[in-house]
């Protein structure tokens, strides 16, 4: 993290131009008009300085209140030295005015004020003086809602200007935090930084500091995560309580009740507040108030205000407003989405639970929102305060989400109360635990197997096994459960989003791409038709999908998807979510050659859902990281990642045994051992085939055809794309331009590749093209560019392909003086080149025709392509068309 200096300058262009118009057209002045903190001396000092730069005098003031008692305090370096001692006010008004008058006859001269509303009445009149009479161009800042005087005032009401300088925009600050934060940052821990500094870069500043200083913001896996809060921080309090200070005792109690509920019902708060005093504080600027329809809401004006305030008060205060506004809403129909969850919130700070039901209604929506954390103080109050089965069951549901998997079967009850209704979510839990959290995969079916049809919740119960029977890679039956899932008229919200993650993800294994979207399409038509849309059911419903697509080879379709959902699980603050969508870019980035980005989603992936890995994806996303150095050629990373993923490795999620192997097989690479890496891409082939995943069986046989064996998988290969089609048969015929050196075959593959997004894939057949068609005396400059355009997008990736068909390695097939030629030929004549080797004209053009005939280019122009040395100056001008060996 960078020291205490001044930050970079960013998202003010608009008003730095409307400063600098300012003082081109010497408008007698400007004020800047802002809250604390939202950047106005920072503006102001980058405008001097670039106005200084451009020839304008710029001269700074800064007014102070401890200067505010002394007559010109603030202006004192303006006037000349031998006046100060003696001249009455008005004559040293005078003299300051000729002295200017002197300075801006030849050029501009510019005035930066900062924090003009302290100005002595003397200063502020004298730069008052200085800017109507046209001696200087007077640009001020002012913080909102502070007097000013009368002098100052019209400065802007007269014929000079007003600008009020906003809160940043959220990529601005997103820009500040790239720079100011030690690494990256994940996702929720950006988001919630941007939320609590609202625009103001002095709080993003000091968050940050306090951040560092707290250990609230630490490192997990080469990512950044903040966990602390702003309420903590002695600078950010300070920053709030003088604004408090000036508050009457009744306003100060409405602020306190309104940042312990934001946002809090106008209806609710004037049920034990007195009304008057709600109108003092919205006076005060500190809250605000804010209409939806018929209800009216109060918040508080900036996001830390709540913060430092919540922190400044006595605890028992806290607790009895807190248990004010728990009875209060308790008391009244709880319609809104929200109430129920805004109650058990309420009630767990105020330190006693008296409505148990609400803290149980209030976990289950928080689980709903997949804010596990929350979750689990919820159900423990309600557990504690009536430990019956209904709180017995949700807390062990909560500890499973969180990967306690032990601690939560041990919760568990036994079994339902006979005769309850309650036996499938009893089950749901218990196989869930049995199969993710303890790896006994026999008991987890047979547990499912439990509620008979017919039975309340059966068609969740065959949703889960549907999910169940993915991950375990029996996708023929997974797809069969969830279709049936899914064609009940009756079906509810989340067994749909279930039943289509599990059938949607099978089906694309399965090669069915048509089916999967079908099957996503009918999952959706029931969350739309449900009076309220939750994130996860959501977010399972097009994770379904984008496991098809990927599946399916269609990586630029999945990468949208992917995009979409983790921007929406962004913004429902759902970490695991985040997590999983972060992972499925990463998975997908590398796919597709692009191994910083993957390796970030990678990184955060595995930073967000490490210490609560319920459905056990870390193993995956370690083995693709893993992948990921090894394309990079960090050999020691890979085996790091790799290792961390073997000492995760279980019996459940038999789906990811292949994609771990595949990994394998790369790292292999990296050690230099290609027959081990073949044997472990035949394996992870074998693997696949056996979790019913022909699709990735597919790309694993392609994988031996990459690194140098395409005869001994080619037959499969075609069985797979004439069961398939799609990117099988596209890897099927690449196979086979691979295996006959066929250059319009590894076109025509690489063709399909680009249009589903595989540019790595793409890179590596166009570059064999290419190769192929200067083997056979019949050079393709186009086809030569575009494999270095492909190579150039999957900048970094080095495999067997690349590095045996990148630019240079031409070169390789050339004698010693046939190179030395040929790289000199790009630039200059055969005489030149004579002169420079000390050879005759004929032995250069000589060596340069065997160079034309092995490369198979034309003119010198084709040489330059095929070499990596074409330049702007030469291509198309026709400079070397006259002759081919140009022997001037």
């Amino acid at each position: 993290m960078p020291g205490r200096g001044e930050w970079r300058l960013v998202g003010r262009d608009v008003e730095l131009k409307t400063i600098e118009d300012v003082v081109t057209a010497r408008v007698p002045g400007l004020v800047l008009v802002g809250e604390a903190g939202v950047g106005k001396t920072r503006l102001l000092r980058e405008a001097l300085a670039r106005a200084g730069d451009n020839g304008v005098e710029c001269h700074w003031v800064s007014a102070t209140g401890a200067a505010r008692s002394i007559p010109f305090g603030a202006v004192s370096h303006l006037i000349p030295a031998p006046t100060r001692p003696h001249a009455d006010p008005m004559g040293l008004v005078v003299t300051v005015e000729r002295d200017f008058a002197r300075r801006s006859a030849g050029r501009t001269v510019m005035i930066g004020i900062d924090d003009a509303h302290l100005l002595d009445e003397p200063s502020a009149g004298l730069l008052h003086q200085l800017a109507v009479h046209g001696l200087a161009v007077a640009v001020a800042t002012v913080r909102a809602g502070e007097p000013l005087s009368d002098a100052l005032t019209s400065l802007w009401t007269g014929s000079g200007r007003r600008l009020e300088v906003r809160p940043l925009p959220a990529t601005a600050v997103d820009h500040l935090l790239d720079e100011a934060a030690p690494g990256p940052l994940d996702a929720l821990s950006r988001r919630r930084l941007r939320q609590l500094a609202d625009g103001n870069p002095l709080l993003l500043r000091e968050l940050l500091a306090d951040a560092m200083e707290t250990g609230g913001l630490h490192e997990v896996r080469g990512v950044w995560r903040w966990r602390g809060t702003a309420s903590g921080s002695p600078r950010l309090a300070e920053l709030v309580s003088a604004r408090l200070r000036a508050l009457e005792p009744a306003a100060r109690q409405v602020l306190e009740v309104v940042a312990c509920g934001e946002p809090l019902s106008l209806a609710l708060l004037e049920r034990f507040v007195d009304p008057a005093a709600i109108e003092a504080a919205e006076r005060s600027g500190m809250v605000v108030a804010e209409r939806s329809g018929a209800r009216t809401a109060l918040r508080m004006a900036h996001p830390l205000y709540g913060e430092a305030l919540r922190a400044s008060m006595p605890a028992s205060r806290s607790r009895t407003v807190f248990g004010q506004l728990t009875d209060v809403l308790a008391s009244m129909p709880l319609r809104r989405r929200d109430d129920a969850l805004v109650a058990g919130v309420w009630q767990l700070r105020s330190g006693s639970v008296r409505h148990p039901g609400i803290a149980l209604a209030a976990a289950r929506q928080a689980i709903d929102r997949f804010d596990i954390d929350l979750a689990e103080r919820l159900a423990r109050t309600a557990y504690d305060a009536d430990p019956g089965w209904e709180a017995q069951w949700l807390l062990a549901r909560v500890l499973q989400y969180q990967a306690r998997s032990q601690e939560a079967f041990d919760m568990l009850p036994p079994a339902p109360p006979p005769g309850s209704k309650r036996l499938a979510i009893w089950a749901i839990t218990r196989a869930g635990l049995l199969y993710w959290g303890l790896d006994r995969i026999d008991e987890a079916h047979e547990t499912l197997r439990m509620v008979p049809a017919g039975s309340p919740g059966h068609d969740l119960t065959e949703a889960t096994r549907s999910w169940v029977l993915f991950y375990d890679g029996r996708c023929e039956a997974a797809l069969a459960v969830g279709q049936a899932v899914l064609a009940r008229p009756d079906t509810g919200v989340r067994a749909a989003s279930w039943a289509t993650m599990g059938a949607a993800s099978a089906a694309g294994m399965l090669g069915r791409l048509g089916l999967a979207a079908e099957l996503a399409r009918r999952g959706r038509a029931v969350l739309a038709a449900a009076p309220e849309h939750l994130p996860w059911n959501e977010a399972q419903v097009g994770l379904g999908l984008c496991y098809a697509r990927y599946a399916a080879g269609e990586l630029a379709e999945a990468v949208e998807l992917a995009d979409e959902g983790y921007r929406a699980a962004v913004a429902s603050d759902a970490r695991g979510m985040v997590a999983v969508w972060a992972g499925f870019r990463g998975i997908i980035g590398k796919a597709q050659g692009q191994l910083d980005a993957a390796e970030a989603d990678l990184r955060e992936a595995i930073a967000l859902v490490e210490e609560n890995d319920q459905y056990h994806l870390v193993r995956t996303y370690w083995a693709e990281l893993a992948g990921v150095r090894a394309l990079a050629g960090d050999l020691s990373g890979a085996r790091r990642w790799l290792a961390a993923a073997d000492a995760r490795e279980r019996t459940a999620n038999r789906i990811f045994h292949a994609w771990v192997e595949l990994n394998r097989a790369w790292v292999q690479v990296a050690e230099g051992d290609r027959t081990a890496a073949l044997r472990t891409a035949r394996h992870a082939a074998d693997l696949a085939r056996g979790s019913e995943q022909p699709t990735i069986e597919a790309v694993a046989l392609y994988e031996c055809a990459r690194l140098g064996a395409p005869e001994p998988v080619r037959d499969r290969l075609h069985a797979l794309a004439d069961q398939l089609g799609g990117l099988a048969s596209t890897l099927a015929g690449a196979t086979d331009g691979l295996l006959h050196d066929d250059g319009p075959a590894l076109e025509a593959a690489a063709d399909d590749l680009v249009s589903r997004g595989h540019t790595l894939l793409a890179a590596e057949v166009v570059g064999v093209a290419a190769r192929a068609y200067a083997r056979r005396g019949r050079p393709r400059l186009a086809v030569a560019q575009r494999a270095a355009t492909l190579a150039e997008a999957c900048r970094g990736v080095r495999t067997p392909l690349l590095a045996a068909t990148a630019v240079g390695v031409e070169q390789a097939t050339l004698t010693r003086r046939e190179r030395d030629v040929a790289l000199l030929a790009v630039a200059l004549s055969s005489r030149s080149i004579a002169d420079r080797l000390g050879l005759s004209v004929n032995t250069v053009n000589n060596n340069l025709a065997r160079v034309f005939t092995k490369l198979g280019v034309r003119n010198r122009r084709e040489l330059a392509v095929v070499l990596g040395q074409q330049t702007s100056g030469r291509a198309g001008t026709g400079h070397h068309e006259r002759s081919p060996l140009d022997s001037r």
